[in-house]
Formats: structure tokens, sequence, C-alpha cells
């Protein structure tokens, strides 16, 4: 029943082909007719016309079995290629809520153990209060990278203050200031009339994170000395200069490269591989152009110019 399926279905493609050679024969039979032509020569030539058509439709039934065969292989590989890609998503989708479940659970020993640091005398407690609040940070990195596979559904690209967004920051931050006593300068910030805003077109939870990565690796390769911030208005973009170990120019190709810690990294084990990569990665889908400048023992500057007009969301 298959093959019989089978050669009626080949037959449905040829029928053209049938159609037009039965037409051709019964033109050539009415002239043999009306023209009083030898019949046998009309017979001879149906008969070598019809074997002619039988050899190439057998020859044209093997090859549309051979496609047939294909094209059900293919479908099956594109079913097993869904059903593989499903499974993906799936498994990343779990991954992702066991890594967030795990990050928001680890937040309560952490809040615990600074609970229990500001109850205690230690020669050591400042130190760790430093290395506790390095530790919710790096919880805080985890949480947000695993947010940035899913990020379009709740940006929100509008004109955000620059400088409310910053002095946020530098509030969170204070502690490592004064504990590492570096100083901080911003300029360009604060506009002559209170009306007048450094306002930049970006989404604020993403800048902000962005934002917190380069001034968290700015303190943490910075023993002495300051951290600037300096917005130019005119051309909608943001210098942000320390007086920190500096980068070798062999590594500024692959700092926002993930996993990637460099010789610094290596040579002070702080590096995690992970926050200039989420640096480039957010910076991207805010159309936020990064730049790097350093200088071994001198410093780094980091300039990021913003996009001056609303944009539509790029998903990376």
């Amino acid at each position: 029943m298959q093959i019989k399926n089978r050669i009626q279905a080949y037959l449905q493609t040829k029928s053209d082909l049938l159609g037009f050679f039965l037409l051709l024969l019964s033109l050539f039979g009415g002239i043999f007719f009306f023209g009083h032509l030898p019949w046998n020569y009309f017979v001879l030539g149906a008969e070598l016309s019809g074997f002619l058509l039988f050899v190439y439709l057998v020859l044209g039934y093997f090859s549309f079995v051979r496609k047939e065969s294909l094209e059900k292989a293919l479908e099956r590989l594109e079913m097993e290629k869904k059903e593989e890609e499903r499974r993906r998503i799936e498994e990343k989708r779990e991954l992702s809520e066991y890594f967030l479940l795990w990050v928001h659970q680890i937040k309560t020993p952490i809040t615990v153990s600074k609970l229990l640091l500001r109850k205690t005398e230690s020669e050591h407690k400042k130190k760790l209060e430093e290395q506790m609040f390095y530790i919710e940070e790096y919880s805080n990195m985890a949480m947000n990278y695993l947010k940035m596979q899913n990020r379009s559904a709740d940006m929100d690209i509008h004109p955000v203050d620059l400088e409310a967004c910053l002095k946020r920051l530098f509030k969170k931050y204070a502690p490592i200031f004064i504990e590492k006593q570096l100083s901080l300068h911003y300029e360009g910030l604060s506009a002559a009339s209170s009306r007048e805003k450094a306002e930049v077109i970006s989404d604020e939870k993403w800048l902000s994170i962005l934002l917190e990565q380069l001034l968290s690796n700015a303190l943490k390769y910075t023993k002495e000395g300051s951290i600037s911030f300096s917005f130019d208005r005119e051309n909608s973009s943001l210098r942000i200069q320390d007086t920190g170990i500096g980068i070798p120019s062999s590594d500024l190709k692959k700092i926002f490269d993930l996993g990637y810690s460099g010789f610094n990294g290596r040579a002070t084990e702080k590096s995690s591989g992970l926050g200039l990569y989420m640096v480039q990665k957010i910076a991207g889908f805010l159309q936020i152009s990064v730049s790097v400048e350093s200088t071994v023992a001198v410093g780094s500057c980091f300039t990021l110019r913003f996009p001056r007009k609303s944009f539509n969301l790029t998903i990376l």
C-alpha cells in the first residue's frame, strides 16, 4: 500500500508531462488518420515514445523516492534540532533560576555576617568589613550577569540624571574611599542653573550597573591618589580616571573579553574577568561607546560616549 501511494504521488507530480504526451499522441494520430498515412508507422512511433517515457518515469521515480527520503530525513533532523533547542533553553532557564536563587540565599549569611562585624571589636574589623562588602558586590555581579541574558523586558530608555545616578554610587562606596584614603573628584555634572541636569539617554538601572562596575574596578586597582569623574555636556561623554596601577598595553585589546583577567588580575588575584565584559555588553545594548587609555603605574581612563537621541533596544 505504501508503494502504491508513493507511485500515485509521483505520477501526480508528472501529470503535466503525461497530459502533454497524450495530447501530442492524439495530435499525431489525427495527422496520420486524416492524412491517410501508414498506420503502422504511427504505432511504431507511439510504442517507441511510450517506451522512452516509461524509462524516463522509472528513473524519475527512483530520484523521487531518494528525494522524498532526504526530505523526511531533513524534516526529522529539523524536529530533533527544535527539540534540542527547546531542551537547551529549558536547561539554561533552570540553571539561571538556580543561580539566581543561590545568590538570593547567600545574601542572608552576608547580611548576618555584616551585623556580627558591627558588634565585634577587632584590629581586622575594617578589613573584614571591606572584604564582606566585595563579597556582596560579587554576588550582585553574578545576579546582574544572569539578568543580562534576558534584559529587554525591563528596560526603559529615557533621559537619565547622570549626577543623581553617580551620587548614589558615591554614597554606596564611600566606606571604601575612606578606608583606602582615596579622594573623589567630579566636574561638569552640576549645572549653573538648578533646572539644568547632566542628562544622558539611557536606561537608569542598567547604566547604574555599568557605572558601578567601572567605579568598583577603579577602586580595586587604585591604592592611593584619586578617582575623577568628568562630564562633557557638549559631547555627552563621561570620563572616569584613576591613579591606579594601570593596564599594560598588551592587555588593552582583551580586557573586555569574558574571563580575561590580564596581568593585573593574575598579579593581584582580584579580577573575576566578568566586570569589564559586562561593561562592554551593557554598553552595547545601551548604544554607549566605551574607550580606554591607560599607562602602567600612572592610571587608567575610561570614556563613555552616550547616544544623542532615543533609540530602539539592541538584542545582543
